[in-house]
C-alpha cells in the first residue's frame, strides 16, 4: 500500500464519521449542559481551533456570545478570566494538549459547565471536563487531521442547535470532487491566498493549514472583509487566490471580490456551490447546494484533495509530512 492511501482513506471516511456523531447521544447531553449560559468559551489549538471558529458562527447566529480562549492566559500569564458565568468547551482531537485541558480545569473549578470534545475518551482533556463528547472517528493514522476536523464541526453544530443532518450526504457528494480538485491543483501557484467569509472563513483557515502542512506551500488565509482592509494590495498580477464561497448572506460580496481580483490581474479559483461565482473565476470546483453552514463544512473535502495533490506534485509524503507530529503538546 502506498503511503498516501492512508490520507485518502480518512478523507473518504468523513461521511460515515459524521453519521456516527449524529447518532451519538453525547452532543445532546453537552447541549443541555450549556443551554443555561449565554456565553460559550471555546479552547482549542490547530485544526481544532479552526473548528472552534466555525462554532463561533454557529453559536452567535443563534443568539449566544462565543469567545475563543487564549490558553496561555491560563498556563503562562496566570491571568485567567472569570469563567463562572460561561459554558466552556475544550476541543482537541488527541485530548493531549496541556493548555486546552488547563482552561477546562480552571472553568470547572469556577463552577462552569465544561465539555471536552475529543477522539480519545480517556485523554487528559476528557478527564478534566464534566461531560465528554467522544468523536468515535477511529484512529487517524495520517498526521494531518481530516475526519476528526469534520467530526468536531458536526459535534459543535449539534451542541449549538444548528441543523446538520444534511452533512453526511453533502460530504459524500463532495468526495466526487477529487478529480476536479486535482485538476485545480495543477493550476495553483504559490504563495496562495485562501479567502472566505462568514461560515467559509474558518474553512479557509483549515484549508490553508492543510496546504501548509501537507504541501509545504505558503498559504495565507483571510476573511474577505479583513482582506479589503489592506491585504488586497497583495492581489497583483499573477497572484493566486482561492475563494471559498457558500450561497447565503456573504455570496454577493464574494462574487464582487472575485470580479475585482480578476481586474487586478490575479488568478482566481474557487470552491463553491454558487455557479455565478464559479463562472467569474479562472477555474472552480462546484459542490451541490444546501444550508450555508453545511456547504461551508463540505468545502473542506475538495480543499483536502487540493492540498494532497499539491503535496504529491512536490514529492511530499502526505501521511508523514516533514516537521509535523500527530500530537502537539503546547503549554
Amino acid at each position: 500500500m502506498v503511503l498516501n492511501e492512508l490520507l485518502v482513506r480518512e478523507i473518504e471516511e468523513q461521511p460515515a464519521v459524521a453519521r456516527r456523531v449524529l447518532a451519538s447521544g453525547d452532543p445532546e447531553i453537552a447541549r443541555t449542559a450549556v443551554a443555561a449560559r449565554s456565553v460559550v468559551y471555546l479552547a482549542a489549538r490547530g485544526s481544532s481551533d479552526n473548528a472552534a471558529t466555525y462554532a463561533k458562527y454557529l453559536f452567535e447566529t443563534r443568539g449566544r456570545i462565543a469567545a475563543l480562549a487564549a490558553p496561555s492566559l491560563f498556563t503562562l500569564y496566570r491571568a485567567a478570566p472569570d469563567l463562572s458565568s460561561a459554558a466552556v468547551i475544550g476541543v482537541s482531537q488527541s485530548g493531549a494538549s496541556p493548555d486546552v485541558a488547563a482552561v477546562v480545569r480552571a472553568a470547572r473549578r469556577a463552577g462552569a459547565p465544561t465539555i471536552a470534545i475529543t477522539n480519545v475518551r480517556r485523554s487528559s482533556l476528557a478527564r478534566a471536563a464534566e461531560h465528554v463528547v467522544a468523536l468515535e472517528a477511529g484512529t487517524e493514522r495520517s498526521l494531518a487531521a481530516t475526519k476528526t476536523f469534520t467530526a468536531t464541526c458536526v459535534a459543535l453544530a449539534r451542541i449549538a442547535g444548528a441543523p446538520i443532518d444534511e452533512a453526511p450526504d453533502l460530504l459524500t457528494a463532495a468526495l466526487n470532487t477529487r478529480p476536479a480538485a486535482e485538476r485545480l491543483a495543477r493550476r495553483v501557484r504559490h504563495p496562495l491566498l485562501v479567502i472566505g467569509r462568514g461560515y467559509t472563513y474558518p474553512i479557509a483557515l483549515e484549508i490553508a493549514l492543510k496546504v501548509k502542512e501537507l504541501a509545504g506551500v505558503w498559504a495565507e488565509p483571510h476573511s474577505a472583509a479583513d482582506f479589503a482592509h489592506g491585504p488586497i494590495a497583495l492581489a497583483r498580477r499573477g497572484a493566486c487566490v482561492l475563494l471559498l464561497a457558500a450561497r447565503g448572506p456573504t455570496i454577493r460580496s464574494l462574487r464582487a471580490l472575485a470580479r475585482e481580483l480578476r481586474q487586478r490581474g490575479a488568478r482566481v479559483y474557487a470552491l463553491t456551490d454558487d455557479e455565478p461565482l464559479a463562472a467569474s473565476c479562472h477555474a472552480a470546483v462546484l459542490i451541490p447546494t444546501a444550508a450555508e453552514h453545511v456547504v461551508a463544512l463540505a468545502l473542506v473535502v475538495p480543499g483536502q484533495f487540493l492540498a494532497r495533490a499539491l503535496a504529491i506534485a512536490r514529492g511530499r509524503d502526505v501521511d508523514r509530512p516533514a516537521g509535523l507530529t500527530k500530537v502537539t503538546r503546547t503549554r
